[in-house]
Protein backbone atom coordinates (compact mmCIF):
# COMPACT_ATOMS: atom_id res chain seq x y z
CA UNK A 1 0.00 0.00 0.00
CA UNK A 2 2.79 2.43 0.91
CA UNK A 3 4.65 1.56 -2.31
CA UNK A 4 1.57 2.35 -4.36
CA UNK A 5 1.05 5.60 -2.47
CA UNK A 6 4.64 6.64 -3.14
CA UNK A 7 4.41 5.83 -6.85
CA UNK A 8 1.11 7.73 -7.12
CA UNK A 9 2.74 10.76 -5.52
CA UNK A 10 5.62 10.54 -8.01
CA UNK A 11 3.27 10.48 -10.99
CA UNK A 12 1.19 13.33 -9.59
CA UNK A 13 4.34 15.44 -9.37
CA UNK A 14 5.42 14.44 -12.85
CA UNK A 15 2.03 15.32 -14.28
CA UNK A 16 2.09 18.72 -12.56
CA UNK A 17 5.49 19.44 -14.13
CA UNK A 18 4.32 18.80 -17.70
CA UNK A 19 4.31 22.11 -19.54
CA UNK A 20 2.19 21.58 -22.65
CA UNK A 21 -1.58 21.17 -22.47
CA UNK A 22 -2.68 17.76 -23.77
CA UNK A 23 -4.74 17.69 -26.98
CA UNK A 24 -7.58 15.53 -25.72
CA UNK A 25 -9.60 16.35 -28.81
CA UNK A 26 -7.04 14.47 -30.90
CA UNK A 27 -7.29 11.48 -28.59
CA UNK A 28 -11.08 11.57 -28.87
CA UNK A 29 -10.83 11.49 -32.67
CA UNK A 30 -8.49 8.50 -32.52
CA UNK A 31 -11.04 6.73 -30.34
CA UNK A 32 -13.65 7.35 -33.02
CA UNK A 33 -11.55 5.34 -35.46
CA UNK A 34 -11.75 2.16 -33.38
CA UNK A 35 -14.18 -0.52 -34.53
CA UNK A 36 -15.06 -1.18 -30.90
CA UNK A 37 -16.17 2.43 -30.53
CA UNK A 38 -18.14 2.44 -33.77
CA UNK A 39 -20.00 -0.75 -32.79
CA UNK A 40 -20.72 0.28 -29.19
CA UNK A 41 -24.32 1.24 -28.45
CA UNK A 42 -23.61 2.18 -24.81
CA UNK A 43 -20.34 3.62 -23.50
CA UNK A 44 -19.32 4.25 -19.89
CA UNK A 45 -17.05 7.22 -19.15
CA UNK A 46 -15.71 8.84 -16.00
CA UNK A 47 -16.45 12.57 -15.59
CA UNK A 48 -12.79 13.64 -15.86
CA UNK A 49 -11.91 16.67 -18.02
CA UNK A 50 -9.64 14.58 -20.25
CA UNK A 51 -12.70 12.66 -21.45
CA UNK A 52 -15.01 15.62 -22.01
CA UNK A 53 -14.63 15.69 -25.79
CA UNK A 54 -14.96 11.91 -25.95
CA UNK A 55 -18.23 12.13 -23.99
CA UNK A 56 -19.47 14.84 -26.35
CA UNK A 57 -18.56 12.67 -29.34
CA UNK A 58 -20.44 9.69 -27.88
CA UNK A 59 -23.65 11.69 -27.69
CA UNK A 60 -23.10 13.39 -31.04
CA UNK A 61 -22.51 9.96 -32.61
CA UNK A 62 -25.85 8.67 -31.33
CA UNK A 63 -24.59 6.47 -28.50
CA UNK A 64 -25.96 5.97 -25.02
CA UNK A 65 -23.59 7.44 -22.46
CA UNK A 66 -23.34 6.11 -18.90
CA UNK A 67 -21.71 8.37 -16.30
CA UNK A 68 -21.36 7.76 -12.55
CA UNK A 69 -22.86 10.44 -10.34
CA UNK A 70 -20.66 12.37 -7.87
CA UNK A 71 -18.80 9.82 -5.70
CA UNK A 72 -21.20 7.21 -7.17
CA UNK A 73 -23.40 8.28 -4.25
CA UNK A 74 -26.70 7.86 -6.11
CA UNK A 75 -25.39 5.47 -8.74
CA UNK A 76 -25.23 5.89 -12.51
CA UNK A 77 -26.89 8.29 -14.92
CA UNK A 78 -27.81 7.34 -18.47
CA UNK A 79 -27.77 9.95 -21.22
CA UNK A 80 -29.93 8.28 -23.83
CA UNK A 81 -28.89 8.35 -27.48
CA UNK A 82 -30.47 11.14 -29.54
CA UNK A 83 -32.44 12.45 -26.57
CA UNK A 84 -30.45 15.66 -26.11
CA UNK A 85 -30.57 18.73 -28.39
CA UNK A 86 -27.21 19.14 -30.13
CA UNK A 87 -26.62 22.57 -28.57
CA UNK A 88 -27.00 21.08 -25.08
CA UNK A 89 -24.61 18.15 -25.53
CA UNK A 90 -21.43 19.86 -24.19
CA UNK A 91 -23.21 20.74 -20.94
CA UNK A 92 -25.02 17.39 -20.70
CA UNK A 93 -21.65 15.61 -20.75
CA UNK A 94 -20.63 17.28 -17.46
CA UNK A 95 -21.69 16.87 -13.82
CA UNK A 96 -23.48 20.22 -14.08
CA UNK A 97 -25.82 18.98 -16.79
CA UNK A 98 -26.07 15.36 -15.73
CA UNK A 99 -29.16 15.55 -13.53
CA UNK A 100 -31.02 17.75 -16.04
CA UNK A 101 -30.36 15.65 -19.12
CA UNK A 102 -29.64 12.20 -17.67
CA UNK A 103 -31.77 9.48 -16.11
CA UNK A 104 -30.72 8.02 -12.77
CA UNK A 105 -30.91 4.26 -13.18
CA UNK A 106 -32.76 2.36 -10.49
CA UNK A 107 -33.51 -1.26 -9.63
CA UNK A 108 -32.78 -3.75 -12.37
CA UNK A 109 -32.25 -1.05 -15.02
CA UNK A 110 -28.51 -1.77 -15.05
CA UNK A 111 -29.06 -5.36 -16.18
CA UNK A 112 -30.78 -4.05 -19.30
CA UNK A 113 -27.58 -2.30 -20.37
CA UNK A 114 -24.84 -3.84 -22.44
CA UNK A 115 -21.73 -1.75 -21.88
CA UNK A 116 -18.97 -2.92 -24.20
CA UNK A 117 -16.58 0.03 -23.87
CA UNK A 118 -15.43 1.84 -20.74
CA UNK A 119 -13.34 5.02 -20.71
CA UNK A 120 -11.24 6.07 -17.72
CA UNK A 121 -8.75 8.71 -16.71
CA UNK A 122 -5.40 7.65 -15.18
CA UNK A 123 -2.25 8.99 -13.57
CA UNK A 124 -0.11 6.30 -15.19
CA UNK A 125 -0.32 2.95 -16.98
CA UNK A 126 2.19 0.22 -17.77
CA UNK A 127 2.57 -2.02 -20.82
CA UNK A 128 0.48 -4.81 -19.26
CA UNK A 129 -2.55 -2.58 -18.71
CA UNK A 130 -1.79 -1.95 -15.05
CA UNK A 131 -3.19 1.41 -13.95
CA UNK A 132 -2.63 3.97 -11.22
CA UNK A 133 -5.64 6.19 -10.57
CA UNK A 134 -6.43 8.90 -8.06
CA UNK A 135 -6.23 6.54 -5.09
CA UNK A 136 -9.94 6.54 -4.23
CA UNK A 137 -10.74 3.39 -6.18
CA UNK A 138 -13.50 5.28 -8.00
CA UNK A 139 -13.14 3.65 -11.43
CA UNK A 140 -12.44 0.16 -10.11
CA UNK A 141 -15.54 0.32 -7.92
CA UNK A 142 -17.65 1.54 -10.87
CA UNK A 143 -16.49 -1.43 -12.95
CA UNK A 144 -17.16 -3.88 -10.13
CA UNK A 145 -20.65 -2.47 -9.60
CA UNK A 146 -21.44 -2.70 -13.32
CA UNK A 147 -20.24 -6.29 -13.34
CA UNK A 148 -22.25 -7.18 -10.23
CA UNK A 149 -25.38 -5.53 -11.68
CA UNK A 150 -24.99 -7.39 -15.01
CA UNK A 151 -24.41 -4.21 -16.98
CA UNK A 152 -21.16 -5.24 -18.69
CA UNK A 153 -20.64 -7.19 -21.88
CA UNK A 154 -18.60 -10.38 -21.49
CA UNK A 155 -15.50 -9.00 -23.24
CA UNK A 156 -15.80 -5.29 -22.56
CA UNK A 157 -12.87 -3.10 -23.60
CA UNK A 158 -11.45 -0.75 -20.97
CA UNK A 159 -9.47 2.22 -22.31
CA UNK A 160 -7.85 5.22 -20.71
CA UNK A 161 -6.94 8.65 -22.05
CA UNK A 162 -3.38 9.62 -21.11
CA UNK A 163 -0.31 11.38 -22.49
CA UNK A 164 2.63 9.42 -23.85
CA UNK A 165 4.68 10.59 -20.86
CA UNK A 166 2.25 8.82 -18.53
CA UNK A 167 3.18 5.36 -19.82
CA UNK A 168 5.48 3.74 -17.28
CA UNK A 169 8.44 1.60 -18.36
CA UNK A 170 8.20 -0.20 -15.03
CA UNK A 171 5.36 -2.41 -13.85
CA UNK A 172 2.98 -0.53 -11.57
CA UNK A 173 1.91 -2.15 -8.27
CA UNK A 174 -1.61 -3.53 -8.39
CA UNK A 175 -4.14 -4.64 -5.79
CA UNK A 176 -6.44 -7.60 -6.41
CA UNK A 177 -9.42 -5.29 -7.04
CA UNK A 178 -7.59 -3.12 -9.61
CA UNK A 179 -9.10 -3.33 -13.09
CA UNK A 180 -6.72 -4.04 -15.98
CA UNK A 181 -6.91 -1.88 -19.09
CA UNK A 182 -7.11 -3.26 -22.62
CA UNK A 183 -5.70 -0.10 -24.15
CA UNK A 184 -4.58 3.51 -23.79
CA UNK A 185 -5.41 6.39 -26.11
CA UNK A 186 -3.00 9.30 -26.40
CA UNK A 187 -3.19 12.30 -28.74
CA UNK A 188 -0.49 10.57 -30.83
CA UNK A 189 -1.55 6.91 -30.98
CA UNK A 190 -3.44 3.98 -29.47
CA UNK A 191 -1.63 1.41 -27.33
CA UNK A 192 -3.16 -2.06 -27.06
CA UNK A 193 -2.62 -4.34 -24.05
CA UNK A 194 -3.28 -8.04 -23.61
CA UNK A 195 -6.83 -8.51 -22.26
CA UNK A 196 -7.03 -9.89 -18.72
CA UNK A 197 -9.10 -12.95 -17.80
CA UNK A 198 -9.88 -11.37 -14.45
CA UNK A 199 -13.31 -9.74 -14.28
CA UNK A 200 -14.09 -6.72 -12.08
CA UNK A 201 -15.23 -7.88 -8.66
CA UNK A 202 -16.48 -6.45 -5.39
CA UNK A 203 -14.22 -7.38 -2.48
CA UNK A 204 -16.63 -6.79 0.38
CA UNK A 205 -14.05 -7.46 3.07
CA UNK A 206 -11.96 -4.55 1.78
CA UNK A 207 -14.82 -2.04 1.61
CA UNK A 208 -15.34 0.08 4.76
CA UNK A 209 -18.92 -0.12 6.04
CA UNK A 210 -19.31 3.65 6.05
CA UNK A 211 -18.35 3.80 2.36
CA UNK A 212 -20.82 1.05 1.50
CA UNK A 213 -23.58 3.05 3.20
CA UNK A 214 -22.69 6.21 1.27
CA UNK A 215 -23.13 4.55 -2.15
CA UNK A 216 -26.78 3.70 -2.76
CA UNK A 217 -26.39 0.80 -5.27
CA UNK A 218 -23.58 -0.68 -3.19
CA UNK A 219 -25.65 -0.47 -0.01
CA UNK A 220 -28.59 -2.19 -1.69
CA UNK A 221 -26.34 -5.00 -2.90
CA UNK A 222 -24.90 -5.35 0.60
CA UNK A 223 -28.37 -5.61 2.13
CA UNK A 224 -29.43 -8.16 -0.48
CA UNK A 225 -26.26 -10.16 0.17
CA UNK A 226 -26.89 -10.11 3.92
CA UNK A 227 -30.37 -11.52 3.32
Amino acid sequence: MEQKKSIRSKWQSKLADMQSAPHWGKAAEKLRGLERYRNAATIFATPHDSLHQARINCLADGKNLLIPGPSIRDGFFLLAARSIPFKDIPLAATYKGLEKHGQLLKGDSMSKLSVGLLLADSLAVDCTGGRIGDGNGFFDLCCALLQELDGLEHNADILTFIQEEQISREMLPQDKWDVKLTGAVTPQQIHHFEPSDQKPKLFWDKLPKDRIKRIDPLWKLFQKRAG
